[in-house]
């Protein structure tokens, strides 16, 4: 491997493939039973009970390209650490399969570095691979600083 590929686990969202880096995933479950959050945005389902510890779930496809993921027996949660300005918050991502494990080169000939934008959802690298196309999603652009916020004021609310 050359210091450029990566190892990245594929996920689905409908019939399109996305790549979350390896370092980022903590696990990946079958779907969960959730608290709703009265008032929250579309995109977040609730809070899951994972391994002890309530997690904000996420709907990555209502984030990435506003078509929530369905429930279905492929669904999947994906543990993961997102990273940001703000430091970085435990996310739990709802996803409508999780693939293998592919290595990825995202600076090849022909890979677009992705898109820079400021907002929820900025996706990382467009590569190729064996199986075809796959994008890559940064972890640490997932959400932005106002989208955390609302977990962050939601535990220090009295």
């Amino acid at each position: 491997m050359t210091n450029a590929t990566m190892r990245v686990v594929e996920i689905w969202l409908g019939t399109h493939r996305f790549g979350i880096q390896i370092a980022g995933i903590d696990e990946v479950l079958p779907l969960v039973e959730c608290r709703s959050l009265p008032g929250a945005p579309q995109w977040i389902i609730g809070m899951a009970q994972l391994r002890g510890a309530f997690v904000p779930l996420i709907d990555c496809g209502a984030v990435l390209n506003h078509t929530p993921v369905e429930r279905t027996m492929n669904a999947r949660i994906v543990l993961l650490q997102a990273g940001a300005v703000g430091g970085s918050m435990r996310l739990a991502l709802l996803v409508d399969g999780v693939g293998a494990i592919v290595t990825v080169n995202p600076t090849t000939d022909g890979a677009h570095p992705g898109i820079a934008g400021t907002g929820r959802g900025a996706l990382g690298a467009i590569t190729n691979d064996d199986k075809g196309e796959i994008c890559l999603i940064d972890l640490a652009r997932l959400l932005n600083d106002q989208d955390r916020q609302l977990f962050r004021d939601a535990g220090t609310s009295p």
